[in-house]
């Protein structure tokens, strides 16, 4: 083995992540290899675990910050890279930071999924609390990282107001870097529910 690939995260770029994903890339930097980090943002297949048995058995996505604005990756974008930067020469010592294509509220993104699902979706608006509620109610993916996406807590465990999570608005930042850079192409998040469309109907 010459070469290595991390999956690592866009807080790293942000310096937000200084105890978690960051120490993995200097380790493996330090390692001797061949080494290229993939650090993505959030990936589109989290609203299927958090949004999914909602929409499935309701029809319904429960968030309490309806006009947060991000663009999410898709994660066959984020595993297209990781291929590329180990299967093709180039890559050595370069992070690559993936976002989607657009910035997307919440309220665009579950309009999106109603298209790809060719029904209405609602959206309730609810406080952070009771989303909080529902997430570990739910189990599994939502229910261990409840805390960090509804911002009661920061990237490093420290409490945070989740009211900074509703202000987020990264559009302010311009155009952020995507994976067409390295394979040519960003898939959107109309394409990523469509791609989905079957695991979010009932």
């Amino acid at each position: 083995m010459r070469r290595v690939v991390t999956l690592s995260s866009g807080a790293v770029e942000g310096g937000y992540d200084t105890d978690f994903h960051l120490p993995v890339e200097q380790a493996v930097e330090a390692s001797g290899l061949e080494w290229t980090h993939v650090r993505p943002g959030e990936f589109m297949l989290n609203k299927l675990w958090i949004w999914g048995p909602s929409i499935r058995a309701e029809g319904v996505v429960r968030d309490p910050f309806p006009d947060a604005t991000w663009c999410p990756v898709h994660e066959d974008d984020i595993a297209d890279v990781a291929a590329a930067a180990l299967l093709e020469d180039g890559h050595a010592g370069r992070a690559y930071t993936l976002n989607g294509p657009e910035f997307l509220s919440v309220r665009d993104q579950v309009r999106i999924i109603g298209e790809a699902l060719g029904r209405e979706v609602r959206l309730e608006r609810v406080t952070p609390g009771r989303a909080r509620e529902i997430y570990r109610r739910q189990g599994g993916f939502a229910a261990d990282n409840a805390d960090f996406l509804l911002g009661f807590k920061d990237y490093s465990g420290a409490p945070a107001d989740p009211e900074d999570r509703g202000a987020l608005d990264l559009s302010a930042f311009g155009p952020l870097p995507t994976a067409e850079a390295v394979t040519g192409r960003a898939r959107t998040f109309a394409e990523w529910a469509r791609d989905h469309a079957g695991d979010l109907r009932p």
